[in-house]
């Protein structure tokens, strides 16, 4: 029996939001707690492990900030949602054999899933000053840098739907014979609706995906940007608009897949919508530096370039399978336009390194 029944049946239903936060993260069934669920093997890949150059460019991103404030002492890098802890790896391996860094690096880890760390401790064994939170509120100290490499996508959503002009919120319940599960619309308050008009245009849309939790992390990110300063950069497949879109998919075995047939084996994830990021943090006096594809970001911080220098050192075979993975980050039908960079900072605004 699929273990989320239980829990629908024993509350009737729940809303979106819940259902996908269980599926996840639920300590005994969640998917992250269950599967190794990256790369060619897993459900799905992500940029730091189609190739290890995405985190060279990240790290001379990081440097280039280190420079650009002054090169303080001391400094933390606070990754969100480190997977499996490849891009920490490489971009500590990288950073630390750089002639030009001579600060000290705190890096933090910010993981939900205790399997996880586990799998992040393993590969970051050769390593010292790294360090796990479960709050963020804890960084006390020295200029951060926040790094969120497909994380907000990850975040539970509500959806709510649009039906003869009046708007419901989607919620989970199980069918009679208790072996599956599907949709039930009810309908929403006149606050909740007050509250999502504030980043959408209700006249125009039909369904709005929204992330209830998104602003506990950006105001805990934002209260260390202005108690440390620094900047927060984001990697991740999205838009930016009023108009609401349905994003809402699973993955199992690099398939998009029906995620109430399928949860929780499979990946469950959608499109951010980086307009209702922007709009927080303007409240909370965070500055947008920019929002660009994530092709136009590498290629600024000068990709094409490295790929050049690296292929020539290799065989034929490894030059042809680097210059694939490369095309894969870039390419305009994987990566290169669906995948969005932004960054934001509370003084830090005219730093616009990959963005101009």
């Amino acid at each position: 029996m699929n273990p989320l029944l239980k829990l629908i049946t024993n509350k009737k239903k729940v809303p979106l939001n819940i259902f996908i936060e269980h599926a996840l993260y639920h300590k005994q069934f969640g998917y992250y707690e269950k599967k190794n669920v990256f790369g060619r093997y897993g459900d799905f890949t992500t940029a730091p492990i189609v190739s290890s150059i995405f985190s060279e460019m990240l790290s001379i991103w990081i440097v280039s900030f280190w420079m650009h404030i002054g090169k303080p002492k001391e400094i933390n890098v606070v990754e969100l949602g480190p997977g499996l802890g490849i891009m920490a790896k490489d971009i500590l391996k990288i950073i630390t054999n750089m002639e030009t860094f001579d600060a000290k690096l705190n890096f933090i880890l910010f993981e939900k899933s205790e399997r996880l760390k586990k799998k992040q401790a393993e590969n970051l064994k050769s390593f010292s000053n790294i360090f796990w939170t479960k709050n963020l509120k804890t960084i006390k100290s020295y200029p951060t840098i926040f790094l969120a490499n497909e994380f907000f996508d990850s975040l539970p959503i509500k959806q709510f739907i649009k039906v003869k002009n009046q708007w419901f919120e989607r919620y989970v319940v199980a069918d009679e014979t208790l072996q599956k599960f599907n949709f039930f619309n009810q309908k929403i308050s006149e606050n909740i609706e007050n509250q999502i008009s504030k980043f959408y245009n209700l006249k125009k849309s039909d369904i709005i995906e929204f992330p209830d939790t998104i602003e506990n992390y950006l105001v805990d990110i934002s209260s260390v940007l202005k108690k440390n300063s620094g900047i927060l950069l984001i990697a991740d497949y999205g838009y930016s608009g009023t108009i609401g879109h349905q994003t809402l998919r699973g993955f199992k075995n690099h398939t998009v897949v029906n995620i109430l047939k399928y949860a929780p084996e499979c990946d469950i994830t959608h499109s951010v919508n980086f307009s209702i990021i922007e709009k927080i943090f303007k409240k909370l006096n965070i500055q947008s530096v920019g929002l660009v594809e994530q092709s136009f970001f590498l290629k600024k911080l000068g990709i094409l370039e490295r790929l050049e220098r690296v292929i020539k050192q290799q065989t034929f075979l490894k030059s042809k399978n680097i210059f694939l993975s490369v095309n894969k980050l870039l390419n305009p039908k994987e990566m290169g336009d669906v995948f969005k960079v932004s960054a934001y900072s509370n003084s830090y605004d005219n730093f616009t390194l990959g963005f101009k």
